[in-house]
């Protein structure tokens, strides 16, 4: 079972626990233990996590955070639990910063129900808690973007002198898509002057602000385009068919007839891949050849973390791709020949007639 997998299996059986589950460390035994589980630690093991981790201010003695994970004898993250049922509010995560500042080895601390996880770090002064969480995780509501961040946090991916540093990456990430979010809504004097100033308009200030808004939403929308939603199949037939349309002119020259062209790919073996959908060849081509061997030659293609949103791919077995989304029929033609040439493997890859559906 992969990592994506029990974190779904966990998932599953929140709603049947949740009126069996009262109290505080009876959500640590339903709920968190097996989250560290999942994320590689064993709890039955006092040299990796510990219980009841001393945690004391000063002259107030006796405090104890909820649970430690420990490498090498030195806490690498700090975890405060509530009740499944808490909102968590703000005076939770003022516990937790007392906690953090004495723990100084600590570079992670985490907040949780049980369901939500926020894991902070100190990117704006050392040893002191932001009071904002970098990351947020919902055992509800898992997404596969969020679950490629959370697998820095597992064991045999966590790096104690690194994780401030992707703590802070994450965390100032984040900003910048607020960021971005606040100015495809509400476009700023200097954000609108950028534009202006770059191409020279010379349109009213005023006016040049809607252009960008509006600009700044069709990009967005172009470059998201032609990823069809699982199960709507009539938008996918007409976002498959925009991306692999080719004009052909009449010998008269004066009328353009459409055709909708996709790949027919023949493998060394001599197995053709030929799908109605030419994403669906692309991909299963890919496959084939083996993403681990693909993103050896071409990691702007196939990469194990999501690409960015101007890029972006569709997740297969762990690997993300690019090119599904954004890429023409003659794109996905000429990757897939480089490709072969990388990995010196024969591979013929023609742009054929797409032939309508057989019922």
């Amino acid at each position: 079972m992969d990592f994506i997998e029990e974190l779904n299996n966990l998932s599953s059986r929140i709603p049947d626990y949740k009126d069996k589950v009262k109290g505080e460390q009876a959500t640590i035994d339903a709920f968190v233990k097996p989250f560290i589980r999942a994320l590689g630690y064993d709890d039955t093991n006092p040299t990796e996590v510990v219980p009841q981790f001393t945690a004391d201010i000063g002259t107030k003695q006796g405090e104890k955070v909820d649970l430690a994970i420990l490498k090498n004898d030195k806490a690498i993250m700090l975890i405060e639990c509530k009740d499944w049922s808490s909102d968590l509010p703000k005076e939770d995560v003022s516990q937790l910063f007392r906690y953090f500042t004495v723990v100084t080895e600590a570079r992670i601390g985490v907040l949780t129900n049980g369901i939500q996880y926020r894991f902070y770090t100190d990117s704006e002064k050392p040893n002191v808690m932001d009071t904002e969480p970098f990351f947020q995780f919902n055992m509800s509501d898992i997404q596969p973007v969020l679950v490629n961040v959370l697998k820095n946090f597992t064991k045999n991916k966590f790096d104690l002198n690194n994780a401030r540093s992707i703590a802070v990456n994450l965390k100032h990430r984040g900003e910048i898509k607020q960021i971005l979010r606040a100015q495809l809504e509400t476009p700023t004097n200097g954000f609108v002057r950028f534009f202006y100033e770059a191409i020279k308009s010379q349109m009213e200030i005023q006016d040049f602000t809607n252009v960008v808004k509006r600009a700044f939403h069709e990009f967005l929308d172009e470059q998201t385009e032609g990823e069809p939603n699982e199960g709507d199949e009539q938008k996918e037939e007409k976002t498959d068919e925009s991306d692999e349309r080719e004009e052909k002119k009449t010998n008269r020259g004066n009328i353009s007839l459409a055709k909708f062209m996709n790949l027919r790919v023949t493998m060394p073996d001599g197995q053709v891949i030929h799908h109605y959908h030419g994403t669906d060849t692309y991909i299963e081509v890919l496959e084939k050849l083996g993403l681990e061997k693909v993103m050896r030659v071409r990691p702007n293609i196939v990469s194990t973390e999501p690409f960015s949103l101007i890029t972006e791919g569709v997740e297969r077995g762990g690997f993300w791709i690019r090119g599904v989304k954004g890429f023409s029929t003659d794109d996905r033609k000429v990757e897939l020949e480089k490709i072969a040439g990388l990995l010196s493997v024969s591979l013929l890859v023609e742009k054929v007639e797409k032939k309508p559906k057989s019922d």
